[in-house]
């Protein structure tokens, strides 16, 4: 049954670590975004354009004009002729930030989006960003605690995974030999030819892991399973730390594309 039209916007906060500008740094601009959610790139000013990668091949590139730009408070941008998946109606999609400052040096981040469609592929899309926004702002929270201010180095690996979401991520995680873990549990990958990912969980939902890292070098680590179309999508990131950190992650690059190429069924593919 589809949502009544009400209800077909999705909306998720959270309470970070920083002063408003802080915030808006890593919300609002390029260097920003790529050290906690994807690779982005961005004009960072009202009409420019927003380009994210949220995935690995053309098909995962996102871009949007930015329509809102009010530092430190709000950022708003639309992303034209967006479908979740083959057979869904193009629809005009929007994305706002909110900023908003409180007592004790935090803040409250509120993101909103609106423009879905109706129809199965659209109340699938819902459903993936409403889950989706969870750990992407623990990432957000995650980063500003710990790594605040410092440019990030990225891997990004994926591909289409068989199966349903739940067997894609069942699938994922014995792969890596990554335990089903629970937050505060240190863990570290233990299957041969895996790409070395080891640190305490700091978010742990079924279909969605984020590991603080100590190896390849500190930083963030996110495993996931899911994606607003029919088919599961897996994909591993990393966001790394550090003076050597563009150089470990030029290395570790490598051996984590032969890894998501060499796993059953799925075609790999890379995003720098």
């Amino acid at each position: 049954m589809t949502p009544p039209e009400d209800d077909r916007t999705v909306e998720a906060e959270i309470e970070v670590p920083g002063t408003p500008e802080e915030v808006w740094d890593a919300i609002a601009t390029g260097p920003g975004m790529t050290a906690w959610f994807v690779p982005t790139e961005s004009d960072e000013r009202e009409g420019g354009e927003v380009v994210q990668r949220h995935g690995p091949g053309a098909g995962m590139e996102v871009r949007a004009q930015i329509t809102g730009w009010d530092p430190p408070r709000r950022l708003a941008y639309e992303t034209e002729g967006w479908v979740p998946d083959e057979g869904a109606e193009p629809r005009r999609m929007a994305t706002e930030f909110l900023v908003e400052a409180r007592a004790g040096g935090t803040c409250v981040v509120r993101v909103v989006n609106s423009g879905f469609g109706s129809g199965e592929e659209w109340d699938q899309a819902i459903e993936s960003t409403r889950s989706g926004w969870g750990p992407a702002l623990a990432g957000l929270r995650l980063y500003l605690e710990h790594f605040r201010g410092r440019a990030a180095s990225s891997i990004v690996v994926g591909a289409p995974v068989p199966g349903s979401r739940e067997e894609a991520w069942s699938s994922l995680l014995g792969a890596l030999g990554l335990p089903d873990a629970e937050e505060g549990d240190r863990v570290a990958t233990s299957a041969e030819g895996a790409p070395d990912i080891a640190g305490t969980v700091e978010f742990a939902r079924r279909g969605q892991m984020i590991v603080r890292l100590e190896r390849p070098a500190p930083g963030l680590g996110m495993v996931g399973a899911g994606g607003p179309g029919k088919a599961a999508y897996g994909f591993l990131r990393a966001q790394l730390f550090g003076d050597d950190a563009a150089a470990v992650a030029e290395r570790e690059r490598d051996v984590w594309e032969a890894w998501m190429a060499a796993q059953p069924g799925r075609g790999a593919e890379s995003d720098r």
